[in-house]
């Protein structure tokens, strides 16, 4: 296998499922918010079979694509709500010798940074909030080699649909041209989502429960 190659889990059809309309409603999601709803709710309404699947797809994948594309330092994440469990994926990487970073907010809430740190253990609770951030010295965005970004839903393109913070939109542009982007997406979720702006950035890749794939072409 070529070390750009994308292994198999299985595949994902291609252009991913078709848009799915929330439930209760007509039509499809008209705006970003109503479609960030709409994600929640997959998520909120997924077994626990799914979410099992999930967790085991992004430890397979995030560690034998970094072990292939030879990085070093991979950003992940902590998952918020009903997000994909990212812990067993960052043990995996420690116990292969990759270094970690993990995502911290600046006290203001204004911008994102990465942190190397040594695990999901070494974690504290940002003040007032649920999240879970490391501590000490931020590393440059260009130090990251490959970084797997939480997302509520993603376009067959791989166009991604955060929070709405902004956060990783600011944050991943800053990357160098070779760091790989992996987006931690539900199967449900792939969407031909809209309306889509500039700020709105486009993964490499995704993984989803079902596996690994790229944009559709």
């Amino acid at each position: 296998m070529s070390s750009n190659a994308i292994p198999s889990w299985p595949a994902l059809a291609p252009a991913g499922p078709p848009p799915i309309p929330p439930s209760g409603r007509e039509g499809l999601p008209s705006d970003k918010p109503a479609w960030r709803a709409a994600a929640q709710e997959v998520l909120r309404c997924r077994s626990a079979q799914a979410r099992t699947q999930h967790r085991q797809a992004l430890e397979h994948h995030v560690l034998l694509l970094a072990q292939q594309r030879g990085a070093r330092l991979v950003a992940i994440f902590t998952p918020l709500g009903a997000e994909a469990e990212s812990r067993d994926m960052a043990n995996a990487l420690l116990a292969h010798g990759f270094s970690l970073a993990f995502p911290r907010l600046l006290p203001d809430g204004s911008a994102m940074q990465m942190v190397p740190c040594a695990g999901p253990a070494a974690l504290r609770p940002r003040p007032r909030t649920r999240l879970l951030e490391p501590e000490g010295p931020a590393c440059a965005a260009t130090d990251l080699d490959m970084i797997v970004v939480p997302t509520l839903a993603i376009s067959p393109e791989l166009v991604r649909l955060g929070h709405g913070g902004g956060h990783y939109e600011r944050y991943l542009p800053t990357l160098r041209a070779d760091c790989t982007t992996i987006a931690a997406v539900a199967t449900g979720c792939v969407w031909q989502w809209g309306p889509q702006e500039p700020q709105d950035c486009r993964m490499q890749l995704a993984c989803t429960e079902r596996g690994l794939f790229g944009a559709q072409t």
